[in-house]
């Protein structure tokens, strides 16, 4: 139990720091503080202002582990994001571990939590050793909420052995402001959606339909500058043909993802937006934002 507290005390003072060393280095755009009585816990406001997710304002919490940064923080967007990092808020959990197959299992190791983020791509460093705790799962139970549940999987996920000392040795721990500036490209970034692979993608289908948007995109740029040129379909074009699986099921690799991203997308943003979701919270969030009544005079 001491060792625990010492570790608690640690952490206040590393997170402490860190978050001091934000108003230097903070993301353009991010809004992040601590959340009173929750040591472990922040929360933040990123406001996209380019790419694939223009102008939408989305609420995220971190939650830390007792042994950060030698364990990867818990991100999760508080509003349903139709992402391929992003796991959906409709979704039971989702295992951080090789998704080749096509079903979860909720008995799976290292899952995320309904809005969690995927930092498996981005940080490939924190996941190069297996969890070693089974109780590393994210969910709420009776009458529990999403951040007593965030609290509960930190605390949690303190009991499990940390990395032996030659391991972190090898390794440098990523900075919290790495984190939030990966958090910042991955809804601002075209180039980093195209490199993520699907066995680091939090939800395959969002993923699916990413890729096929792409390839419809360059489609139209290709026919644009080579009108008669006939371009060669791509697996992802070729998916949405209707070829079935003997037990006459199609993987989502099969749909019709056409539209989908662009749909999905825009409705994400429109809600992103609304007064409900900007002001909605009340006193209660530490990041509160307020509508201004700006009266402009002209001479």
């Amino acid at each position: 139990m001491s060792r625990l507290v010492q570790c608690d005390a640690f952490i206040r003072q590393r997170l402490a720091a860190d978050f001091a060393s934000l108003k230097y280095a903070c993301p353009q755009g991010l809004y992040v503080a601590p959340v009173p009585d929750e040591p472990l816990l922040w929360t933040g406001v990123l406001f996209v202002s380019r790419g694939p997710y223009t102008n939408a304002i989305l609420r995220f919490e971190i939650a830390f582990t007792h042994d950060f940064p030698d364990r990867a923080p818990t991100v999760t967007i508080n509003s349903d994001v139709f992402h391929p990092l992003v796991t959906p808020l409709t979704t039971y959990t989702y295992t951080g571990q090789d998704s080749g197959t096509e079903t979860v299992s909720a008995a799976d190791q290292a899952r995320l939590p309904p809005g969690g983020v995927s930092l498996r791509h981005g940080f490939p460093e924190w996941f190069t050793e297996p969890p070693s705790s089974d109780n590393m799962g994210l969910v709420a139970g009776d009458g529990e909420s999403g951040m007593q549940a965030r609290a509960r999987h930190a605390t949690d996920q303190a009991e499990a052995p940390p990395a032996s000392s030659h391991t972190q040795q090898e390794r440098q721990s990523p900075h919290i402001v790495e984190v939030l500036q990966y958090l910042r490209v991955i809804f601002s970034s075209e180039a980093v959606l195209d490199t993520v692979p699907l066995e680091a993608a939090a939800n395959s289908g969002a993923w699916h339909a990413w890729k096929s948007y792409r390839v419809r995109q360059q489609g139209h740029q290709a026919s644009n500058m080579s009108p008669a040129r006939k371009a060669i379909p791509s697996p992802v074009e070729r998916s949405t043909s209707p070829k079935q699986q003997p037990g006459g099921a199609r993987r989502p690799g099969d749909w019709n993802w056409q539209g989908v991203w662009e749909d999905r997308v825009r409705k994400i943003i429109q809600a992103s937006i609304t007064e409900q979701s900007l002001y909605g919270g009340g006193d209660g969030d530490v990041v509160s934002l307020q509508l201004l009544d700006v009266n402009v005079s002209v001479f």
